[in-house]
């Protein structure tokens, strides 16, 4: 069997059997957004890695040095906003780079990864260098501190609770689509897909007010809120008309002709939030202005994009997934 006949969630579902997670400190492994282990001290700490591929993740066409050093390490703040950490943090970056790279180009990314760090509280400590001739890459491991000796985990949803959403969801996807044709990187769609913001306060806010799971979304709205059910053994029933949607992002899909709710739902890369918890909690953190109520978790498997009449409302497409996009 070939990689691509599994998929990623295939391929991770496959690693996980064959790893042996049974370690001293450790607290979560493989499954979530990030691994969690416990100090000596007692204290929790949050590790996650992500790597960014030319040709995969971004385009040397529209996105600059320094927004791809801005993006690779915000990536990585994001999986520990969904674990509910925050700062300070810490970060290695692997730089792989062919010898024809000016080393202006290197210093402006790196100017990128630390004009991020000093926004949310995290310091690029170090990493590697490599050759990589054929395609440029970089990959940020990061580790960051968990408040006491809780986080929020994938599995810890039940049904019955209500799930939420930060900030606006399509605007990273459309604003890549507006880039690749030809759009300019000011605009504030494509900003999102360049800058995106990792939702520490958030995350803590989330934490802190006892919500039951989170993740944040990367490769889609109906996708990650699946991990969300798969990991609880859970279903979710998700509003059409909740789902949060910027006027900016209305504009450019109608513009492009592109179905702005397909990008909200199955788009990616927005880097928000989805936090699962009962109705109290829930409350109290819309009330602070940080989330968007967008549905509910049952009994049962699956995410259902539902209108407000009931109806399902169906899409070819739920989010992306490595090797199986062609």
């Amino acid at each position: 069997m070939r990689v691509g006949d599994l998929g990623e969630f295939g391929l991770i579902a496959a690693i996980r059997l064959r790893l042996g997670l049974e370690r001293e400190g450790l607290v979560r492994g493989v499954g979530d957004d990030a691994a969690v282990f416990r100090a000596r001290g007692g204290e929790y700490y949050a590790y996650t890695v992500d790597a960014m591929v030319e040709g995969v993740h971004f385009d040397p066409a529209y996105a600059s040095w320094h927004s791809l050093g801005y993006k690779a390490l915000a990536v990585n703040l994001s999986d520990l906003a969904a674990m509910g950490g925050g700062a300070p943090s810490y970060a290695l970056v692997v730089l792989g780079l062919g010898a024809e790279v000016e080393v202006e180009a290197v210093e402006e990314m790196y100017r990128g990864l630390r004009d991020c760090g000093d926004q949310f509280g995290c310091a690029v400590v170090g990493g590697d260098v490599v050759t990589s001739p054929e395609r440029m890459f970089v990959s940020v491991c990061l580790v960051g501190a968990l408040q006491g000796e809780s986080f929020l985990p994938r599995d810890g949803a039940r049904p019955g609770q209500l799930v939420a959403v930060t900030g606006t969801l399509g605007d990273s996807s459309l604003g890549l689509r507006s880039l690749m044709s030809g759009g300019g990187s000011d605009a504030y769609c494509a900003a999102r897909h360049l800058y995106p913001r990792p939702r520490l306060r958030e995350g803590r806010k989330a934490l802190e007010a006892g919500a039951s799971a989170a993740i944040d979304i990367s490769d889609g709205l109906l996708r990650d809120l699946g991990h969300i059910c798969e990991e609880s053994g859970v279903g979710a029933r998700v509003i059409m008309e909740d789902i949060p949607i910027s006027e900016e992002a209305r504009r450019v899909a109608s513009a492009m002709g592109e179905d702005v709710l397909e990008a909200a739902v199955s788009g990616g890369e927005d880097y928000e939030l989805i936090v699962v918890a009962e109705a109290e909690t829930m409350e109290g953190l819309v009330e602070a202005g940080a989330f968007t109520v967008i549905g509910a978790t049952v009994s049962g498997k699956g995410v259902e994009l539902v209108d407000r009449q009931g109806r399902r409302v169906d899409f070819g497409r739920c989010g992306y997934e490595h090797f199986k996009e062609r």
